[in-house]
């Protein structure tokens, strides 16, 4: 019984650390995108709006399908 309880701990706690390092990887890959989007606006380069870009995803998905 005890074994079962240590291992469902350990089991709990990766789950935990493994969430807590993707919802850390997803908040600063938002972070740095705005960071450089705004620096490329600023110098000037043109930036497709999000619309764009996600209909160039699609077309990609339909590709790659």
């Amino acid at each position: 019984m005890r074994r079962i309880k240590r291992f469902v701990r350990s089991a709990s706690t990766f789950l935990t650390q493994l969430g807590a390092a993707l919802v850390k990887t997803i908040v600063t890959s938002i972070v740095l995108g705005f960071i450089v989007v705004a620096v490329m606006q600023y110098m000037g380069v043109p930036v497709p709006s999000a619309h764009d870009l996600m209909g160039g995803v699609k077309r990609l998905a339909e590709i790659l399908s």
